[in-house]
This record gives C-alpha cells, structure tokens and sequence, in this order.
C-alpha cells in the first residue's frame, strides 16, 4: 500500500479565528508528516467604497500606489500572523487579480500542494445563494485534497497524538468513489483508526412520481439493499485494506441527509468522500453531494478531488499559469506518455478546472467587488 505523503499544506487566510485554528491544525499535520505550510490571503478590492471620498487637490492620488500599499499592508499582517502561530513567514503569499477560489487553486497547482486546510463560514439561506463559500468553490475546482475543519477533533492531547477514531467513507461504487475509500484508507492507516462505509440505496425517482401505488416499494427496497450488499463485498474483496478496521453501514435515504445524521449520531471523526466532477446543466440541477455534505456535516470533511490527471495535463499543455509561472507534471502522478487524455477527458478539459459550472459565473466574478 502507497503511504500517506502530505509534504505542502495550503491555509487560506482571512485574519479570522477560525483561519487560526486552521493554522493550528495545519501545524499538527505538518509536523507529523514533516511537511511544510504555506499561508495564501486573497485581497479584495472594492472600488466602491475604497474610492467613495476622493484625495485632497493638494496630495496626488495613484491607484497603482494604493493597492501597492494594500498589498504590503496584508503581507506585513499576514508574515505578523504567521510569526505567533510558530510557522514559516518565508512561506506567506499575497493573492489578488481573481476570485479567491481561483487563486487558492493556481497556488495549489504553482507549489504541488498536497492538501488545503481552511474552515468553512457555513453561510446560509439567501446569502449563501448570493455569495456561496470559498470552501464550496475550492473543493469544486482544487487539485489537490481539501480538509474543511469543524471543532476539535484534531486537536493534539497530551501525548502529541491526533484524536481520530472513526473515518465515515460514503461509497457509490463508482470509480470516485473508489478513489476516495484508497485514500481514506492511507490516511486511517496512518492514524490507527477504523473506517465506516456508508452506502445510501435512495430510490427518490420513485416518491418523486405520481403514479407511487404503481410500484412495489417494499420489494424494490430490497432489490437495491440486494444489489447494494453484493456490490460492497465486490468492493472490499477488491480493494487492500492492508489490516485497517471497517465495517459497512446501509441506509434508504437521502445520501446527504444520512451521512451528515450518521456521523452526528456516531460520533464521526472525519468525514472522507471524493467529488465526481459533475458538468455544467447537470451540476446545476443535483449539485455534488460533497459539497452539501462539506455545508452540512457536524464533522470535519476531507475532499479527494476527481480528474485530477486532467487538470494537471490541461496545465502542463498551457504551460503556465495566470501569473505565468511554469506549472510541472505531479510526481504523483508519474511521468506522462504520450497523449495521457481520453476522448472523454479532453471534452471535460475545457477549462483548467472541469468542475467550473457556466451557470455560475456572475456569482463567482462578483464575489470579490
């Protein structure tokens, strides 16, 4: 089995608590994989209200020296930060020019970053439709795994060791998926814990149809609990645990609603799943249970992103990034061959990041004015 390496840590910071405590957490994985951290903050520029009174007639006014100013201003602050949480101020970015998502994504792919570690807001209701979450947008576009913290659970004890327990793993039995559980298993290698697979046979179509007395309900239940059963031992025949403890849990609801209850009513440590890349019209609709699950889940959450291969090709064919800095292959991924996309892959590649929905650009461009 191919251990665990996290040897670049991303921690997007906004100067509030909860991105200290991400720091903190950062530290403890760091220092526990040896690794390094780097923090990014992404300045906001609002015109609107920056520029509302003008500069006196005597004193020149240079846009250009202001957001010079402002940039300085947030790295002397950022470097400040840095220096009373105990990490490296060599390691400390200033970002600016996009949406904060996008830049986090570029720095990820610019450094080979092995995991982002950042708290999440948790807005909700109409403002979440409005300005939706940084950690949302970042776990739908980055390239690298994103671990979104919530409470204590990586808080070090007395003996320097990291409280982790249970590991939730929902499956579908897709290939994502699939990815997702080998990563959970290095990482509940790595920390002693056990690992519950969540499988959820939801038959929504059915309850969603007025024609319901049509259907044997009780007996369709059971063909897919049938099904579901036989293709989780198919699963875990074929997959290495390499002596990690699991067991398999089934339910019939809604996957985001019983994965986020089973972990609340089970004490779940960590919530480990993958994205599947869902494109435009179709993401729209049904959105990606990993994002609704990284808004509603009592528990931290860590994402192991899809088509990770496509974006780091789609980089390389570029060659550079926004910033243009040279962007190099993954190690992780090994030395490329020829032509490493498919058909499939290369319609997914359009953009640098696949997940990027169309339907959502006037939100993501207004986020940052």
């Amino acid at each position: 089995m191919k251990t665990l390496n996290i040897q670049n840590i991303i921690v997007p910071i906004d100067f509030s608590k909860m991105s200290m405590q991400a720091i903190q957490i950062a530290k403890q994985l760091a220092r526990r994989f040896d690794g390094s951290i780097h923090l990014a903050h992404v300045r906001h520029l609002n015109y609107a209200t920056d520029f509302v009174a003008p500069a006196p007639p005597i004193v020149p006014f240079s846009p250009m020296n202001y957001e010079q100013n402002a940039e300085q201003t947030a790295l002397k602050e950022l470097k400040r930060m840095a220096t009373e949480c105990g990490v490296s101020s060599a390691n400390c970015d200033v970002l600016g020019g996009a949406p904060p998502f996008d830049e986090i994504c570029r720095l990820a792919q610019t450094i080979q970053a092995d995991l982002v570690v950042m708290p999440t807001h948790g807005r909700t209701g109409l403002k979440h439709v409005f300005l939706g979450s940084t950690a949302e947008r970042i776990v739908q576009h980055s390239s690298c795994p994103v671990l979104v913290t919530r409470g204590n659970v990586f808080q070090a004890n007395n003996s320097s060791r990291f409280r982790i327990k249970t590991i939730l793993v929902p499956v579908d039995f897709s290939n994502c998926s699939r990815e997702g559980l080998l990563y959970a298993i290095r990482f509940a290698h790595e920390f002693s814990a056990k690992i519950i697979l969540l499988h959820a046979t939801y038959l929504g179509y059915i309850y969603s149809s007025e024609d319901t007395a049509l259907y044997d309900i009780p007996g369709l239940k059971k063909a897919a609990r049938k099904k579901a059963e036989r293709r989780m031992r198919e699963l875990v025949r074929s997959v290495n645990f390499a002596g990690v403890k699991f067991e398999t849990v089934f339910t019939e609801g809604s996957p985001v609603f019983d994965i986020c209850a089973y972990a609340k009513d089970h004490d779940v440590d960590l919530i480990i799943t993958s994205t599947h890349g869902l494109t435009g019209f179709t993401h729209v609709l049904i959105g990606s249970i990993a994002e609704h699950v990284v808004r509603h889940a009592p528990c931290s959450v860590l994402v192991v992103p899809s088509h990770l291969h496509i974006r780091a090709a789609n980089l390389v064919k570029s060659g550079a990034t926004k910033a243009g800095t040279l962007v190099r292959w993954p190690q992780s991924l090994g030395t490329p061959r020829g032509n490493p996309l498919t058909r499939k892959d290369r319609k997914l590649a359009v953009h640098t990041f696949p997940e990027r929905r169309k339907t959502n650009k006037f939100r993501e461009s207004h986020s940052s004015r």
